[in-house]
């Protein structure tokens, strides 16, 4: 039987052609793929509100029960709780009092002068140890924290209650003391496991107020839809911190000053609990269907597509505090001034400050490393009015093997140093008037002079303002993956990414040797369709 006739191949050009434009059709549908891969975690809306319906189910205890919690314990008597708390808890001081959020510093290896309770510098509220311990002390786990005579090896002076409250009314003032308003018995029957606001109470509030420090973190969160953050919104995943950030023996998981996050996927033994410091712990290190997406996780950390802006509540984040202009009265009172957007621009206890929302972050290649400056270093002043001393400078490059693409706020101000010995300054601000303190008497010089001999350290006895930079990295309100960034909102010339350096991205930068063939190329391609065009032409006539 005779086959039928064959069709003619087509010419060896017009298959290179079919196939490119094959590749052109398949690449678009592999970048727009980013539904997420199978997790070991809990996923979906409401994922962990579960989860922590049957941890509470699982508690073994109703404190509610125990007479000698039922009190009654004085007025503000702190300390009373937690000698009742460790009558059953018996190592649970000892525990606490070896960490962080108890000791202030960080004295790992040999390093000192890391720490709130150190020599340590910010250019929000500055520092602790000029003088500031006991206001500052409202967030210290601790009762009493008012000086340097503090008993940190006293297990009486542990705040039970701060970290385990579940009832919201719990509340700490000056040294750490609890408010004297605060039922004591009534809270400690009802403890728990911590959740957004014990943690919160704390950490929205970092630089003295609201959603000041930290361009991610404030209490919007608390009552945030899952758009403003997928994973601690309770119509969204629903999590606490202590979800990643879990403890072990009251150590909670995170960076400290000189060692960056734990980010171990996997447990040392069994049983051990293992914080959930990277994404991939989770969302495993291939969590998009597209090849391409998921070669992104190499250099590009996943704050950086997935966090589009911080402080993308209702609150704005402090992006400048300039100390320079503060201490200005108004018939002899401090005053503030806000915009129309309600934010703060003029405190007399600050000076001039600038508020941001949804706020584009910066982009930096970071290995999870920091330098953070001391009260004790040498700085070296900024030669022009719009150079800034960067306190801690993050450490990575492309070269890095260990770093990625970040997202960071960049908070900027202008705090007092000494010109003389180039050092920066801790003033003594928090006081009432008469005790030298700037915020009771409106004065630097005393409250300089103060500060740095309370601190025991060097004043020349001269002062002036420098400005400065602190990069805070940027790692919640993680976006709904709808509003992941877009390849062109960095493949761009003019991209989030145009001031990344070290190497070469596709859409934002040009080789003379790249842009030379590719020119090439399309001319000798016009030259040849053109010459072609003419040989066709002639044999036509022909």
């Amino acid at each position: 039987m005779p086959h039928p006739p064959r069709k003619p191949s087509p010419p060896r050009m017009r298959r290179i052609l079919q196939l490119l434009a094959g590749l052109l059709v398949l690449v678009p549908l592999s970048l727009g793929a980013q539904e997420p891969a199978t997790s070991p975690a809990p996923s979906g809306h409401g994922s962990y509100l579960g989860v922590h319906a049957k941890q509470d189910k699982a508690q073994t205890a109703d404190h509610s029960k125990f007479k000698i919690l039922q009190g009654p314990f004085k007025d503000g008597d702190g300390s009373a709780v937690t000698r009742a708390c460790l009558s059953c808890h018996t190592k649970a001081a000892q525990q606490v009092m070896a960490t962080q959020h108890w000791q202030w510093r960080v004295p790992e290896n040999g390093l000192e002068g890391y720490g709130k309770a150190t020599h340590l510098v910010n250019n929000f509220c500055i520092s602790t140890i000029g003088g500031n311990t006991a206001s500052c002390a409202r967030c210290h786990a601790g009762y009493g924290y008012k000086d340097k005579t503090f008993d940190f090896s006293n297990p009486e002076n542990v705040d039970c209650l701060v970290c385990h409250d579940t009832t919201g009314d719990y509340e700490k003032v000056d040294a750490g003391m609890p408010n004297p308003a605060v039922p004591l018995a009534d809270v400690a029957q009802k403890v728990g496991r911590p959740n957004l606001k014990n943690c919160g109470v704390c950490h929205f509030f970092g630089g003295g107020a609201d959603a000041t420090k930290h361009g991610d973190l404030d209490d919007t969160i608390l009552t945030a839809p899952r758009a403003e953050d997928v994973h601690m919104s309770q119509q969204g995943a629903g999590m606490y911190c202590v979800d990643c950030h879990a403890s072990n023996s009251h150590q909670v998981g995170g960076p400290d000053y000189v060692i960056p996050a734990d980010k171990r996927e996997q447990p040392k033994y069994p049983g051990e609990e293992v914080s959930r410091m990277a994404c991939s712990a989770c969302h495993t290190e291939a969590p998009h269907k597209s090849y391409i997406l998921n070669r992104h996780y190499q250099k590009v950390a996943c704050q950086t597509c997935h966090i589009p802006a911080f402080a993308r509540g209702t609150l704005g984040s402090n992006l400048w505090w300039d100390w320079s202009t503060s201490g200005r009265l108004k018939d002899g009172k401090p005053y503030k001034e806000e915009d129309a957007n309600g934010f703060e621009i003029y405190n007399s206890m600050h000076g001039e400050m600038t508020w941001g929302r949804n706020v584009v972050p910066n982009y930096v290649w970071y290995n999870g490393n920091m330098k953070f400056t001391r009260l004790t270093d040498t700085i070296t002043p900024p030669k022009t009015a719009n150079d800034s001393y960067v306190l801690n400078p993050v450490e990575g490059s492309y070269a890095d093997p260990n770093a990625k693409i970040w997202p960071f706020k960049f908070h900027e101000g202008k705090q007092p140093y000494d010109p003389v010995l180039n050092k920066l300054i801790a003033p003594y601000t928090a006081g009432p008037a008469g005790s030298g303190a700037f915020w009771g008497d409106w004065k630097w010089e005393p409250a300089i002079k103060m500060g740095m001999a309370t601190a025991g350290l060097p004043y020349s006895g001269k002062y002036d303002f420098v400005r400065t930079t602190m990069l805070w990295p940027i790692t919640h309100m993680v976006a709904p993956k709808e509003q992941a960034l877009t390849c062109t909102e960095c493949h761009s010339k003019k991209g989030r990414l145009a001031n990344v350096p070290g190497f070469y991205l596709i859409g934002r930068d040009r080789g003379k040797g790249v842009d030379f063939i590719g020119f090439a190329v399309i001319i000798l391609t016009i030259l040849g369709v053109g010459i072609h065009g003419v040989i066709r032409y002639l044999h036509g006539r022909h």
